[in-house]
């Protein structure tokens, strides 16, 4: 995840994952830039979570 500048930052991104259907689990990491989701794949996708944080402004990719 690119964009994120402060644990503001981290909440944000945080608040909106946690509405997204589909989510069950959630961390989002500032410094480091990393969100680790657990998730229902019936419910959202890898995708659907990236369009999530990009709409909030931030960049997003998967990373195995």
């Amino acid at each position: 995840m690119t964009g994120m500048t402060c644990a503001g930052c981290t909440n944000h991104v945080s608040s909106t994952l946690k509405k997204v259907s589909g989510v069950i689990e959630q961390s989002v990491q500032y410094p480091g830039d990393v969100a680790i989701i657990q998730f229902d794949t019936t419910k959202t996708n890898p995708e659907k979570l990236i369009k999530a944080i990009e709409k909030v402004s931030y960049e997003a990719e998967i990373v195995n």
